[in-house]
């Protein structure tokens, strides 16, 4: 009884679900300045508070090298697409 409303799962395609260097190596900086400011703000730490803004900014930037460098999704796309090539 099939339909043209069923849903087929293909599993075959690159999803790419930001399992990057460049993606982990942001949140992870990005993280760490969160956490740096939340506990600089709460304590009332003025200098911590700018040091996890400053680690969120670096954690952006990292990640703009990064992914410019070739460690982003859309060389992991180009991968995935050689790869499965024919």
């Amino acid at each position: 009884m099939a339909n043209g409303n069923e849903i087929v799962l293909d599993h075959t395609g690159f999803v790419g679900h930001g399992n990057t260097l460049a993606a982990w190596v942001t949140v992870g900086i990005m993280s760490v300045g969160v956490i740096v400011g939340v506990v600089g703000f709460t304590v009332g730490s003025t200098v911590g508070l700018i040091a996890g803004i400053v680690l969120v900014v670096v954690g952006l930037v990292a990640g703009a090298v990064l992914s410019r460098m070739g460690h982003g999704s859309s060389s992991e796309q180009r991968k995935h697409e050689v790869r499965h090539q024919g």
